[in-house]
């Protein structure tokens, strides 16, 4: 189905109908730097295990720039940081030299201790890349699977330091046109960030060369063009799209949701279909709760007085696709619940966007007699996929 649908779009494109061509939902992505992924591995010149999130076990981590036109040979560079209490702190850089259109990395990773392989330490992370005036970020998280925790990796944490660095130019294979490169990653928890590209040149005897990406996450919904392509000097075909999964009917922007897409390039007279898929990724964090309080934190109050909160629970928004917030609740001195409010739990439920990743609740609490010393009310909020996040609050009771 996608084929067909690409076909004519690309025939209304190319072949000067009246036909008014569909609109593109995908964001051609411009610049020095197209986008920047975080990878497990690089391999054959390509970032590969695209993702952000990272188990403790894991040794290596990789950033990769793919890059745009540069106006020729320059130097990249990479600074790799870590989230503290205080923001970011600093743990490397390391400068890369580069041209148009290649693809830029860097790595990071841990040695050994007490003879044994180091693991990276858990907590969030951010990698910057500069080059040409234009900065891109992206954000990484090191979590700890189910069924272990930090304590058994303690032992052998070890700080992370540079690994691996350079640059890979633009690959043009012997055969023109029989394959398609592609990459997607998602950046946030609605857009996915998707790179296809092929060897496809155009002359004299091969004829005008054209392509466009075409999408679905429902094909009984249909397929939708993203974007069409364009022909770079070296004879490469590229599309670089930002392309909100909301926008397409059928959409979902819920862990686990497929996205097919098809590149379709009219070449030497014929058109050729190369379809793909991306997994939206999987969620790993729990929500970020944030409690605030008509009376401030640490100040002093009595029996009977009254309390007005907000409390919020959001899943993160700079790790892809997360689940929806299952419930809030809030509980006072000895674990006795407040209030408890539950939300959308259907996990098909075909809501999407970023309302079902975030909720408020309101509630009024009234100070009880009898409370001795400080007063700690605890919100949790957990996710759909049973990930929970917890904030307190605490006054000093008068009497």
């Amino acid at each position: 189905m996608l084929a067909v649908a690409g076909v004519v779009a690309l025939v209304g494109t190319g072949c000067g109908t009246s036909t008014s061509p569909p609109k593109a939902l995908g964001k051609p992505a411009h610049g020095p730097i197209v986008s920047l992924v975080m990878a497990r591995n690089l391999n054959g010149g390509k970032p590969r295990g695209l993702t952000q999130y990272f188990a403790v076990k894991d040794r290596s981590v990789y950033a990769a720039a793919y890059l745009g036109d540069l106006h020729g040979a320059t130097q990249l560079v990479m600074t790799w940081s870590r989230e503290t209490a205080t923001g970011l702190k600093v743990l490397f850089s390391k400068e890369v030299p580069v041209t148009s259109y290649g693809v830029a990395y860097t790595s990071a990773q841990v040695g050994s201790a007490a003879g044994k392989p180091g693991t990276l330490p858990a907590g969030t992370y951010q990698v910057s890349a500069t080059v040409g005036g234009v900065t891109r970020d992206v954000y990484w998280t090191v979590f700890t699977p189910a069924h272990t925790t930090a304590a058994d990796f303690a032992s052998t944490t070890k700080p992370l330091e540079a690994g691996p660095s350079g640059s890979l130019p633009q690959y043009l294979p012997k055969v023109p046109c029989v394959a398609v490169q592609s990459s997607a990653s998602m950046p946030s928890t609605t857009d996915v960030r998707l790179i296809v590209s092929a060897y496809c040149p155009q002359d004299r005897s091969n004829g005008p060369t054209r392509g466009i990406v075409v999408a679905t996450m429902d094909h009984n919904a249909g397929e939708y063009l993203i974007g069409r392509m364009k022909l770079l000097p070296t004879g490469i075909l590229t599309g670089s799209f930002n392309l909100n999964v909301c926008s397409l009917p059928g959409g979902s922007n819920r862990p686990g949701s497929p996205l097919y897409f098809a590149t379709i390039i009219y070449y030497r007279g014929n058109s050729k279909n190369y379809s793909g898929s991306y997994l939206l990724p999987p969620a790993h964090l729990a929500p970020v709760v944030i409690i605030s309080s008509s009376v401030p934190a640490a100040a002093q109050v009595f029996p009977g007085q009254k309390i007005v909160l907000h409390v919020t629970g959001s899943e993160p928004v700079a790790f892809g696709a997360e689940d929806p917030i299952r419930s809030i609740t809030v509980t006072g001195p000895g674990e006795k619940v407040v209030t408890s409010r539950r939300f959308t739990p259907d996990r098909h439920r075909a809501q999407c966007g970023a309302a079902p990743l975030r909720k408020t609740i309101k509630l009024s609490y009234v100070v009880p007699a009898g409370v001795h010393g400080p007063l700690t009310l605890t919100a949790m909020s957990v996710g759909l996929g049973g990930r929970a996040g917890r904030s307190t609050i605490t006054f000093k009771v008068g009497s």
